[in-house]
């Protein structure tokens, strides 16, 4: 019956659409008064402050990234685990990023030469070699000069940004310890910084990563002083007596709280001035038995006042969270415009799949939530939440229910395999409960939105998001907290250290969860080496720095232990505790063993509230060299956009780095780095030259092999004339079947092929469109069929190009924009209206080439109904069209030539604002070069 009614809710999201739209508006700035947050410059992780991850430059664009080659390759030196997440960002052609070492590096961003690197180990207590999961640094700025904020596991160093010193006057010597200010004792708190802070004006707020077992940190945020390291703020992801939200858990005595942290990061909203995050679970991640109630501000959205870590709103995403159902990447803030007005808004993506919309004031949703009954626990002592919060629009980027229909049928060893698994095991709808006989979840603690988060195209209002589908199998697993002072022999102490802390990565008898988390049945370390792992955290694996040691003591002796001489702890007590172990449910050859596809990239428009398509991403390598292609793959990593038509993304096992298109996700450009690129791309230009860069680590959650690189990729320097075509001989541009060779451009008309024909389609509010042919022509004879729509004027755009930069207001002058001579289409209508076959310069700023007196005079030559034939004749400067063998014009014009010398074909939908639709038709297409 919940399916029932769920799959209704979401049938009705036609009730609440608006009509997809586009603004007209000068270059956008992202706010307020830090000179780096623009969509210009790559100064700040994911972009800008806002997470938008877009970058308003198109000199690569959709008709020539096929062209994209590697510019330059920094190497590490340390090809080593965990791998490198880190988002670069570059300043005053500088760029800055983290190693596996967790060092900081500065390279020349045009040459990739290093300038300077700072060792962190020299700093860390007793100079301990950290090596974690680290996605940045953070760029600060002010009278004291420029800093670069590293984070290395539970210190934040401040660096100058020239040379890479340690600036000593900050914080303690030159650092500020995270454990301390925080409402448990600094030597048992455990934290991690996994994603750089973000500063609003001089203040550093900061997140952290802390244990999901039992025994947690709390992840509480906090702001310092960028100049002086001073403690300033603290909000208290878990509630304090007293404090909001502390009347949403039921607190057990002797009991301790930690989770609740936005380990994904921050956004700004400088023109307010409030710090939006998003936090994940409450700890123990899937046994919530001590922690009753709805557990604020576990799986929130909030927002506060950055200078006093005031609480504006929060919003809940889930209710007493027992799946490790975090909010990953930190919330994106968009602004949507629909044609008539502007909102702003948060955006807020999940491992659920969900994509929460709230309004940026009030963090009240923007489209309908319903509030829907979910399965109750079958587990004795859990209260799950009886209710859960589903957006009605988007709808859910990944599957949320799992049926034997569902299972992979990739090869029929893959099927066997699938379904005998899954007669072993409990299914269901999301938000059914672990069981102890276990519960296939769909989607799992890795399956939805990851940290990568998403990238945001503001003139198009469309969103572009990654997710995975990978189920898992939870399982619960009981046990006795037994007193530590009991009788019982250091390896049974051990296993029950082991319980509380180990099970959800190494599972419930130490076999590992492939293909990240090894088994741990024959550990071939030596004590020594367990120690300073367990102290110091490697990797994925965090540190514990909470166990005290003689905890660390019992756990080395069960680790160390052989697995069958293990006597269990007996299976009494005072305290019920439970376990859990989450195997991914895959087939034999590590899959997902549900149907493809395994992972996605996805376009949400944000007005209308609906996915205009949805692609599959990646590929593992083993299954395609047995020809089974195309099935998408577990992705780790985020997108950027660009108004060039646009998408880039890495993340997949493949070890691949693509360019969709932003239009069509059609796949333009892809390039196999020499390790996995599980980080998000930045895009940046120096002396005029765009570049997209990425950090090729490889490792991470895939555990595909190592890598060090950092590699930047840009256009080849342009040839003498760049044009490859034989000269003289007529080809074919339309091969009356295909979209093959040609690429959209602008706005969102849309192009298909039918009945041999390339046919365009307006859209309501769209701005024009242009579909372009990825081969530039200069000189050449062109020959097409075309049938013009009773209304719309469009056009047949030749030797264009695409604005790599905006200038000046007005959607004419901005980045991305298609820009060149047009041969007009269009009926006559009355005289002085311009007709088929004039030119005129699109987005030139000249307005018509062809006279005012044949505006004037106009022509007959077109046949209104049923097809035209057109020529089309461009040498040097001059231009001739015919139109039904009639000449239309014949012009010349130095000017335009000398900036439009070559360039691609573009077929042009005109925008209309009157609600119709409106059809062109282009058929026949062929082109001579000369």
């Amino acid at each position: 019956m919940l399916k029932i009614y769920l799959f209704n809710i979401f049938a009705l999201v036609s009730l609440f659409s608006c009509q997809s739209g586009q603004q007209d508006a000068a270059p956008l700035s992202t706010g307020g008064g830090d000179r780096f947050d623009n969509y210009t410059d790559w100064a700040i992780y994911r972009g800008d402050k806002k997470a938008n991850q877009f970058s308003e430059m198109a000199q690569i664009h959709a008709a020539n990234v096929h062209k994209l080659e590697k510019a330059w390759e920094y190497h590490t030196g340390d090809p080593n685990g965990p791998s490198m997440y880190s988002n670069p960002i570059i300043i005053e052609g500088l760029m800055y990023f983290t190693t596996p070492k967790l060092d900081a590096v500065a390279i020349d961003a045009k040459t990739g030469e290093e300038v300077w690197v700072f060792d962190a180990t020299r700093y860390n207590e007793g100079q301990k070699i950290f090596r974690g999961r680290n996605r940045g640094v953070t760029y600060w700025e002010g009278e004291e000069g420029q800093r670069i904020f590293h984070f290395v596991n539970n210190r934040v160093y401040a660096l100058d940004a020239k040379t890479g010193a340690l600036i000593t006057s900050f914080g303690k010597d030159g650092f500020i310890d995270l454990r301390e200010h925080l409402p448990v004792e600094s030597a048992t708190a455990s934290i991690e910084v996994t994603t750089p802070g973000i500063v609003y004006k001089n203040f550093l707020i900061v997140t952290s990563r802390v244990p999901e077992e039992y025994n947690s940190t709390p992840g509480d945020v906090r702001a310092f002083d960028a100049v002086t390291g001073e403690f300033k703020w603290i909000f208290h992801t878990v509630p304090q007596e007293g404090e909001f939200g502390h009347d949403t858990w039921e607190w057990v005595e002797g009991e301790k709280y930690g989770g609740n942290n936005p380990w994904g990061g921050f956004t700004v909203d400088e023109e307010r001035g409030w710090v939006f995050f998003a936090t994940g679970s409450p700890a123990n991640d899937y046994y919530g038995g001590f922690r009753k109630g709805m557990n604020l501000f576990g799986n929130c959205v909030v927002a506060l006042d950055a200078t006093t870590g005031e609480r504006k709103w929060h919003y809940q995403t889930v209710h007493h969270d027992i799946w490790d159902f975090d909010n990953p990447p930190a919330p994106i803030l968009v602004t949507l415009t629909d044609g008539k007005e502007k909102r702003d808004a948060v955006v807020q993506l999940t491992k659920m799949g969900f994509t929460f919309v709230l309004d940026r004031d009030t963090g009240k949703p923007v489209f309908p939530v319903v509030e829907m009954p979910v399965p109750p626990s079958t587990v004795p002592g859990e209260e799950a939440w009886p209710t859960q919060p589903f957006p009605v629009k988007p709808p859910p980027l990944v599957r949320i229910s799992l049926h034997e229909a569902d299972l992979t049928r990739v090869t029929p060893e893959s099927y066997e395999s699938a379904l005998e698994q899954f007669k072993k095991h409990g299914t269901g709808f999301i938000y059914t409960p672990p069981s102890l006989q276990g519960t296939i979840t769909t989607p799992s603690h890795q399956g939805g939105v990851e940290w990568g988060g998403a990238a945001f195209n503001p003139y198009l209002n469309v969103l572009y998001v990654n997710a995975n589908e990978a189920p898992s199998i939870n399982t619960l697993h009981h046990f006795y907290d037994t007193d530590p002072n009991a009788e019982a022999s250091p390896v049974q102490k051990g296993l029950l250290v082991y319980q509380k802390n180990c099970t959800t990565c190494h599972g419930a008898e130490r076999e590992g969860t492939s293909p990240a988390f090894p088994a741990l049945t024959h550990l071939n370390m030596e004590e020594k080496e367990i120690r300073e792992l367990l102290r110091n955290g490697r990797g994925i694996m965090p540190a514990f720095g909470q166990l005290t040691y003689q905890e660390v003591n019992h756990l080395v002796a069960y680790l160390k232990a052989d697995p069958k001489d293990i006597e269990k702890v007996t299976n009494t007590g005072t305290v019920e505790r439970y376990s859990i172990s989450n195997p991914f449910f895959t087939d034999q050859y590590g899959a997902p063993a549900i149907s493809p596809p395994w992972g996605t990239l996805n376009a949400v428009d944000l007005i209308g509230g609906d996915i205009l398509w949805k692609v599959p991403l990646g590929e593992y390598p083993e299954l395609a060299a047995m020809g089974i292609k195309d099935t998408g793959a577990k992705n780790f990593g985020g997108p950027v956009t660009t108004p060039g038509g646009l998408v880039f993304i890495a993340g997949t096992p493949d070890e691949k780095i693509r360019a969709f298109s932003s239009h069509t996700g059609e796949v333009l450009w892809e390039y196999k780095l020499p390790a996995g690129g599980y980080a998000t791309p930045s895009i940046y230009m120096i002396d005029g030259k765009q570049y997209v860069v990425i950090a090729a680590g490889g490792g991470g959650k895939n555990a595909t092999p190592y890598g060090d690189s950092i590699i930047a990729f840009a256009l080849p320097d342009d040839e003498e004339d760049g044009l490859s075509q034989k000269k003289g001989e007529w080809m074919e541009l339309f091969d009356g079947e295909t979209l093959d060779g040609w690429v959209h451009l602008n706005g969102s008309h849309r192009y298909t092929v039918e009945k041999g024909a390339i046919v365009a389609r307006t859209v309501k509010g769209s701005e024009n469109s242009f579909l372009c042919t990825k081969e530039e022509f200069g000189d050449f004879e062109m020959e097409l069929e075309v049938m013009i729509d009773s209304v719309t004027n469009s056009g047949i755009q030749i030797r264009s190009q695409v604005k790599p930069l905006t200038h000046g207001e007005g959607h004419h002058n901005r980045a991305g924009r298609v820009y060149g001579p047009q041969v007009e289409m269009q009926r006559n209508h009355r005289p002085g209206t311009p007709t088929t076959g004039l030119i005129y310069g699109e987005a030139l700023g000249t307005g018509w080439l062809s006279s005012e007196e044949k505006i004037q005079n106009g022509h007959h030559f077109l046949h209104n109904d049923g097809w035209n034939h057109m020529r089309i004749l461009a040498e040097g400067p001059r231009i001739q069209t015919w139109v039904n063998g009639h000449k239309v014009e014949d012009l010349t014009n130095e000017e335009v030539y000398r900036t439009h010398p070559k360039g691609f074909i573009g077929l042009q939908a005109h925008g209309m604002e009157d609600g119709r639709e409106y059809i062109m038709r282009y058929r026949n297409m062929r082109i001579k070069p000369l």
